[in-house]
């Protein structure tokens, strides 16, 4: 029974996420006040901006996307032909991974100063 109870702890324990790699940092991130998302991709997928600055977020593709800043409450849905802002006015410096919530094969990286 204790094997039993043992083994159980070891295959849920990577899911409590309290081990989480920070984002790795982009080479040459781009300045960006506006990001294209489209066919599954965030065009810059690398990219910066200033501490409380506003991003347009532009989806032209046929799919609805998230902008999803991981560690903020940055979380804008964007619908297909469409556009939004998102503001990281709450964000500190600091490099975060950036993902779409609907596809999570969609990343980028952003580095906020």
């Amino acid at each position: 029974m204790k094997r039993v109870a043992v083994i159980a702890a070891l295959v849920l324990l990577p899911a409590c996420g309290g081990d989480e790699t920070p984002p790795a940092a982009c080479s040459d991130p781009v300045d960006a006040t506006t990001v294209e998302l489209s066919d599954f991709a965030f065009r810059p997928n690398c990219l910066s901006a200033d501490a409380g600055a506003t991003i347009t977020l532009e989806n032209t593709g046929d799919a609805p996307h998230t902008f999803t800043v991981e560690g903020t409450d940055v979380d804008v849905e964007v619908d297909p032909g469409s556009s939004a802002e998102a503001s990281l006015s709450g964000a500190e410096s600091g490099t975060y991974a950036v993902t779409c919530t609907l596809h999570p094969q969609m990343e980028a990286t952003l580095t906020v100063a």
